[in-house]
C-alpha cells in the first residue's frame, strides 16, 4: 500500500527561474570546493557581518556559566566553522548519491529500525538541531524499510519552503508541515512508518509548553512529540547525532519510550529534554546556538 503524501508547497516562479539554478550549481560542486566556501562563508559571517554574534554569546554565557570566557569562546568559534558548513552540506542533498550519503551519514543502530519493521510496528523518531539534521531525513528513507515520514515548520519563503521540500523528499520521505502531521499520520497509520520530530524545536508560546530545566536554565519544550505517541501508542526513538570530522556525521538511535500510555502526562517530554541536554553537552559547538532558544521566559 502506498503511502500518502502531503500537497506540495509551490515556490515563487522567480526562485525557481532564477536563484535555484544558482543553488544547484553549488550543489553540484564537489566536497573540497563547497568547504573551501565554507571557509569563505565563516570569515562572512563571523568576522564581517558578525551575524547573530550576541545571541550566541548570551546563550552559551546562560548555558556554561561554569565554563571560562575562553572556553566559551572555542566553542563558539568552532560553532560558525560548523554552521558555515552546514549550509553547502544542506544543499548538497540535491545532488548528493546513495552511496556518498550513507558514507557521510552513517545509522550505527539501524537493526533497531529493522526490528520495528518486521514486527510490523510504527514508531516516532525524535532528535535535536544537533549535527546536520537534514542529512539525517535523508539518510532515514535510504537505510529504512519503512515508509519514513519528517515533521517540519513551514518556512515564510515559498521558495526556500519549496527547495527545502524537494531536498528532504529526495529519496522517498514524505516531509509534512506540523499542520498537516495528524492528518498525514492517521491517513498512514496502516502502514510500517517512521515519523521523525525535531524534538527542540521552539514552542510559539511558553503558556501551553512544557517546561524543564537543562542548560542551568527553565526552558519550554513542544509537546507534539508526547501528544502524538499516546494518540497512536507509538514508542519513540531518540536519534542523537555527532560529528565525526568536517562533513561526516554518525547517527545514534536508542530506545527511550516503550509504551508511552503508560507514562503521565509531561513524563515523556521531560525525558526528551534531558536527552537532549546530553546530547548538547556531549558535543555543545554542533548545536544551533545562534536560535533564540530561550526567547519564551516562564512565567511565575
Amino acid at each position: 500500500m502506498e503511502a500518502k503524501r502531503t500537497v506540495k508547497p509551490i515556490g515563487t516562479t522567480g526562485f525557481k527561474l532564477f536563484i535555484f539554478p544558482i543553488i544547484y550549481i553549488f550543489a553540484s560542486l564537489p566536497f573540497f570546493m563547497t568547504q573551501c566556501l565554507g571557509n569563505v562563508v565563516y570569515f562572512i559571517l563571523y568576522k564581517l557581518v558578525k551575524y547573530r554574534v550576541k545571541v550566541v554569546k548570551e546563550n552559551l554565557k546562560n548555558s556554561f556559566p561554569e565554563k571560562s570566557e575562553a572556553e566559551r569562546l572555542e566553542i563558539e568559534i568552532k560553532y560558525y566553522k560548523h554552521l558555515s558548513d552546514l549550509f553547502f552540506e544542506t544543499i548538497k542533498g540535491l545532488t548528493m548519491t546513495k552511496n556518498q550519503l550513507k558514507r557521510r551519514m552513517t545509522n550505527i543502530d539501524q537493526h533497531i529500525y529493522d526490528d520495528f519493521y518486521l514486527k510490523g510496528q510504527s514508531f516516532i523518531v525524535v532528535m535535536s538541531h544537533c549535527g546536520n539534521w537534514e542529512w539525517v531525513c535523508d539518510m532515514s528513507q535510504v537505510d529504512c524499510k519503512q515508509q519514513v515520514q519528517c515533521v517540519y515548520k513551514t518556512l515564510s519563503s515559498k521558495g526556500f519552503d519549496w527547495l527545502m521540500y524537494k531536498i528532504r523528499s529526495r529519496f522517498g520521505a514524505i516531509p509534512m508541515s506540523m499542520e498537516q502531521t495528524l492528518r498525514v499520520m492517521t491517513n498512514n497509520k496502516n502502514l510500517a512508518t517512521v515519523t521523525a520530530f525535531i524534538g527542540d524545536q521552539n514552542p510559539s508560546s511558553g503558556k501551553t509548553a512544557h517546561w524543564s530545566y537543562i542548560l542551568n536554565q527553565d526552558t519550554p519544550f513542544m509537546n507534539g512529540p508526547e501528544k502524538i505517541s499516546k494518540m497512536f501508542n507509538y514508542p519513540i526513538v531518540y536519534l542523537s547525532s555527532r560529528k565525526i570530522k568536517r562533513g561526516y556525521y554518525e547517527a545514534r538511535s536508542e530506545m527511550i519510550i516503550q509504551n508511552p500510555k503508560d507514562l503521565k502526562d509531561g513524563e515523556i517530554t521531560e525525558i526528551i529534554a534531558k536527552r537532549t541536554e546530553k546530547e548538547i553537552l556531549d558535543q555543545p559547538e554542533i548545536w544551533l546556538w545562534s536560535h533564540r532558544r530561550w526567547k519564551h521566559k516562564k512565567e511565575s
